[in-house]
């Protein structure tokens, strides 16, 4: 199975600031996503992966790369396996796809997403 980070999401304890810096120093473009506090940023043409600014929760402010799957029950499988555990429940984000976080033996998080097939 191969597998590539395709998204970052830098959750911060200010957005809006994480923003803006973002803009002035990288020159990244940032939407917001609906009335939510969470901004979608392109990161720009050529090689990299694009990803967003969010709010960070009760673990302050962290990044969270997520790597998308063809198959999710099947990477949930391996890493389980490989002795990995799935810290959420799977969830549907709408025109998006099928997300879970999960968790490395060495305590290492990311995202796995089946994209919506196209």
């Amino acid at each position: 199975m191969a597998v590539r980070p395709t998204h970052f999401e830098f959750y911060s304890a200010d957005p809006e600031a994480s923003v803006e810096f973002l803009a002035k120093v990288f020159g990244w473009r940032a939407e917001r996503w609906g009335d939510q506090e969470y901004w979608l940023i392109d990161t720009g043409d050529g090689p990299g992966i694009n990803g967003a600014v969010a709010r960070a929760g009760d673990e302050g402010p962290r990044t969270l790369n997520t790597c998308d799957v063809e198959d999710l029950d099947a990477a949930i499988e391996a890493v389980q396996i490989g002795g990995g555990k799935l810290l959420t429940d799977v969830m549907e984000v709408e025109g998006v796809g099928r997300w879970v976080q999960v968790e490395g033996p060495g305590g290492e998080e990311f995202g796995l997403m089946e994209p919506v097939a196209e």
